[in-house]
């Protein structure tokens, strides 16, 4: 840490009026706990002590929430009422939704379809109008969710389109002054958390906060970041959070209202008889399908070679007992996790367990697949597992003998001519769910409205290839289907001869090298003849896209590419990945099938939601194995955990009304006007087409005029960092973050309390600016009680300058020289009694084990003072530094002969601090020597060079018994004079041992 030495440097504290004008209340929650203390019955012994190991008071916390006035500036005259917008039919449910929401924080939870962007449009509208520079931000976790909700504020609403803005992950330029200009903004809660980190957004002017999808505020995602990081500045703000399920589990639930400050849920289902009558018709339609006797005959071949692993497992505890045709994976995983968490079993054991439940696991997922996506999905799997362990396994490259007791069995080679009999034949439809699929669609089609669109749901990207192929070969024109899935890479198959290739055993020899090269060139060349001839291939199909994308993914181009597409009626049908589910704009759809199902009630309740919102929908649920099971099961929870919400099981948090008490604010129900150019938005249906509308309408369209004028590029704002109000700012030493404490002798403790006076405004001197410096250390180095004679003993924690007490030596004799409180100064001096003298910006000191070795007087002090006249051996009371009674102090406590330092230059006043009293003679020879120093003056830096040189070449010597000292070095031009020391006999001349001295190993 440095300091400036400028002059118009401000060190002054702020003055109490200062600071009362940077504290401002935007903090106003105060909590009040309540601890109830309640002995409970303990056993005790036969000496009523309480036994170990009970808890004999119970303790109840009641915290009680209040919240001061905010800190918003509101539109008095406006906080009277609040608008309801008449635009759409009023519905009850979202009527009192929106009253809710004004005064507190809400969760909403209200199927899909229903109208939550409305409810959220009719809240910011409010909150804009009532505040005068208030933020009110929306966020999204999707672009197109982005877009559906600026649809419904522009275009509903009427909150001006000058007054919003959007701001997504692309649009950095311009960021600080879009934030500062405008107050209503549509964003992702990542770009929010970003610029909140960044200092560009100020936490305190937010007043209102909508969060979108809110089930996803769990863990360490955006939305819980963001909601936190506002909290530390600011408590007074609406959140409304809109969602159609707020969890899966009531734990969930929780969660979401901890991370969001929700004070109340409004919670409405299909079934609400306030929200059924707005419902379109949803015909939910349940079809188990049977296993073919090809998929049977395959499990039980899997289960006869998969038989004696499962026994072992059992015997040795670590599988329940069942058939190999009931084999959980999720099971197997978690067993083999406990394992490898369990210390206390050993490494061999730990391992060979392992390896078994790795197998089980892998069998279990050849289960799920071939029950419930078909033999192609498993035979895909399965050959690809069968490949990675035959080939390590042949190359010894893995010695794992309970997997090869499997994938060896007999069983398995006829098992896997069957599956290459099945996969080779594109008539064979390797699932009773793809037939059902064609039925389904040929029905639909053909008594359906030649507008009408469907989407097919599953888990798996093969899966829905396979789906694509299976409705593409029934060559009707009327049924279109394209995959529909996320940006991912397929994963790719375990290469047996890429992994051949670089396993095998490799020579040295620059022949073998070269040989290596060329198989890697001629192979590379061989994949890439193939993967050109597959494609040629699949373009020659009418499935080349779908086919393409299953391999590498959709970017976001090709994604809103389909999506419009599918809204114009080029597909039909699309056969979507979970990426589906939510979060795309895609339409109105008049049929739903879903080839899988979920145990989590959330994708099954997303996955249904994506029809009947404008025109009845038809539901299809296709259930194989215990899949019906499952779906039964996840909604039964899902009710009851929506009755358990409603029973008040949920711990809510207080939240501020933000507007006063004492105003009610009465609805207003009008309708908006909207201007000609918004009401467009609602023609609108390319979420891009949505986003460059409200981006221009941000800029005022001059964007355009902008760039021709501006040449150079705008000055980039000064990043700002905001800061809790009412904290202290700029850099704190250590010492005074913590608590200091000084013992009495007996075992007690006091608390040195922390007094920092009050600089003078003014011009500083550089002995002020190192007080400042160095005041933590002052305060641990003089911290403590007062001796039998009223003087302050130092209770001394940490100094830079060593000090150690005086100790009789019997066989050594040395001349202690006169300390620097003997020498007596002149008549007009001033009792200097303040003991702030250690400056630890600068220090030269000896190692901490010479220091505490019997040491020779101190060097270079008589030097400084060689010009003073001599002192007298009885100090006046009324003369010098030190009074007698301190002399005598710091004599018996302190020895300064056994330290050799020159510390920091100060910049003394020709004048004492308190009066215009000159210095003593002694003293002004001080001053003059660092006045000196300050002017770095060359000759007086070299000379006070040398002494350290000397002085630190005599501390190193002073173990030595032929050593000798210096006693009076000089401080100006003259030659230092040499004396011996009273142990050494032998004469050395002042040339010879000062010459010894400056050609040593020192820092001279």
């Amino acid at each position: 840490m440095s300091h400036d030495d400028g002059e118009d440097d401000d060190f002054s504290d702020f003055e109490e009026d200062e600071l009362d004008s940077l504290y401002q209340k935007n903090i106003n929650k105060t909590v009040t706990e309540t601890i109830t203390r309640t002995a409970l019955p303990v056993q005790r012994d036969l000496f009523n002590n309480v036994l170990p190991g009970q808890q004999a008071v119970y303790e109840e916390i009641q915290r009680d929430v209040s919240f001061g006035r905010t800190h918003h500036d509101f539109n008095n005259e406006l906080l009277k009422e609040y608008i309801y917008p008449t635009n759409f039919e009023i519905r009850e449910y979202q009527f009192d939704i929106v009253k809710k929401a004004l005064l507190e924080n809400l969760l909403c939870a209200i199927p899909t379809g229903m109208g939550k962007t409305f409810i959220a449009s009719t809240v910011m509208l409010n909150f804009f109008r009532w505040t005068k520079i208030g933020k009110v931000i929306f966020m999204a976790p999707t672009r197109p969710l982005v877009a559906q909700q600026i649809k419904a504020c522009l275009g509903v609403s009427g909150i001006p389109s000058d007054q919003t803005a959007i701001l997504l992950d692309k649009t950095r330029r311009n960021r600080e002054t879009i934030w500062q200009e405008k107050r209503v903004f549509f964003t992702t809660p990542q770009v929010v958390e970003n610029d909140l980190k960044r200092g560009v957004l100020d936490p305190k002017n937010i007043v209102c906060l909508v969060v979108d999808e809110a089930h996803r505020a769990t863990g360490s995602y955006a939305y819980t970041n963001v909601v936190q990081f506002i909290n530390r500045f600011n408590t007074s703000y609406r959140i409304l959070a809109l969602t159609a399920t707020p969890g899966s589990t009531l734990e969930n639930v929780q969660e979401v209202v901890n991370n969001l400050n929700i004070s109340t849920i409004e919670l409405r289902t299909e079934e609400s008889p306030d929200i059924k009558k707005y419902m379109k018709r949803r015909e939910r339609e349940k079809i188990n399908i049977p296993l073919l006797p090809e998929i049977e005959d395959i499990i039980e071949q899997l289960g006869i070679a998969v038989m004696p692993v499962l026994k072992q497992a059992v015997e040795l505890g670590i599988y329940e007992e069942c058939e190999p045709t009931r084999i959980n994976a999720f099971v197997a995983m978690q067993q083999s996790q406990k394992i490898i968490l369990n210390p206390n079993i050993p490494e061999g054991i730990k391992w060979r367990n392992f390896f078994i439940l790795q197998l089980l696991n892998h069998f279990g997922q050849m289960l799920k697949r071939i029950k419930i996506y078909g033999i192609r999905s498993f035979y895909k799997y399965f050959r690809n597992k069968y490949a990675e362990f035959t080939t390590k396994y042949n190359m010894g490259k893995s010695t794992n003998k309970i997997a090869a007791s499997f994938y060896y069995h007999p069983i398995l080679k006829t098992m896997m001519d069957q599956c290459e009999k099945y996969v080779a034949d594109p008539q064979f439809m390797g699932h009773g769910k793809l037939e059902q699929i064609r039925e389904e669609l040929t029905t639909f089609f053909t008594y359906s409205n030649p507008t009408s669109r469907i989407i097919i749901f599953t888990e798996l990207r093969e899966s829905a290839l396979e789906i694509v192929q299976c409705a593409d070969a029934m060559n009707d024109p009327n049924i279109r289907p394209h995959i529909f899935i996320g940006q991912a890479r397929g994963k790719e198959g375990f290469d047996e001869v890429e992994f051949t290739r670089k396993n095998k055993k490799k020579g040295r020899k620059k022949s073998d090298r070269q040989l290596r090269k060329e198989e890697q060139e001629k192979m590379e060349e061989e994949q890439r003849l193939q993967k050109e001839k597959e494609k040629i291939a699949r373009s020659s199909r009418r499935t080349a896209s779908s086919e393409e994308a299953q391999i590498n993914g959709m970017t976001q181009k090709q994604q809103k590419d389909i999506i419009k597409r599918f809204k114009a009626g080029e597909f039909n049908v699309l056969v979507c990945t979970s990426i589906g589910e939510e979060g795309l704009d895609i339409g109105e759809v008049d049929c739903i099938i879903c080839y899988d199902t979920t145990s989590s009630p959330i994708k099954n309740i997303q996955r249904m939601g994506r029809t009947g919102r404008k025109r009845d929908g038809h539901i299809i649920l296709l259930f194989s194995s215990n899949e019906s099971y499952k779906f039964d099961q996840a909604m039964a929870d899902y009710s009851n955990l929506q009755n358990t919400i409603s029973q008040d099981y949920i711990d809510y948090k207080e939240s501020d009304r933000i507007i006063p008490k004492e105003i009610k604010p009465e609805c207003v129900k009008k309708f908006m006007a909207i201007d000609e150019a918004d009401q467009s938005v609602n023609n609108m249906e390319d979420t891009d087409d949505v986003i460059l509308y409200a981006t221009q309408r941000m800029m005022g369209k001059k964007t355009k005029a902008t760039k021709k004028v501006s040449k150079k590029a705008a000055k980039p704002a000064q990043k700002q960092f905001f800061m809790p109000d009412n904290v202290e700012t700029g850099i704190i030493s250590a010492g005074n973050l913590v608590n200091k404490y000084v013992g009495d002798g007996s075992g007690s403790l006091t608390l040195v309390k922390k007094e920092v006076p009050k600089k003078p405004k003014g011009k500083r001197t550089m002995l002020d600016r190192i007080e400042d410096f160095s005041s933590s250390d002052e305060s641990d180095t003089f911290a403590g009680g007062k001796d039998k004679s009223g003087l302050s003993k130092p209770a001394i924690k940490k100094i830079k300058q060593p000090i150690v007490k005086r100790e009789e030596e019997p066989t050594v004799k040395t001349e202690q020289p006169k300390s620097v409180s003997e020498v007596p100064p002149s008549k007009n001096s001033t009792a200097f009694n303040e003991q702030k003298q250690t400056h630890p910006v600068r220090t030269n000191t000896v190692p901490r084990e010479d220091a505490l070795v019997k040491s020779e007087p101190t060097i270079g002090v008589q030097q400084l003072l060689k010009k003073a006249p001599k002192a007298s051996n009885k100090p006046s009371n009324q003369h010098g530094i030190l009074t007698a009674e301190e002399q005598a102090y710091f004599k018996a406590h302190y020895d300064p002969s056994s330290i050799v330092s020159i510390d920091l230059i100060p910049n003394f006043g020709q004048c004492t601090k308190t009066s215009k009293v000159p210095h003593s003679a002694a003293t002004s020879r001080i001053v003059n020597i660092f006045s000196d120093l300050h002017e770095n003056k060359p000759s007086t830096i070299i000379d006070m060079n040398r002494t350290i040189c000397i002085a630190k070449s005599m501390q190193n010597r002073r173990n030595s018994p032929n050593s000798s000292i210096i006693s009076s070095p000089s401080t100006n031009d003259e030659a230092p004079k040499l004396s011996q020391s009273s142990t050494n006999s032998k004469n050395i001349s002042q040339e010879q041992l000062l010459d010894d001295i400056l050609g040593s190993d020192s820092d001279f």
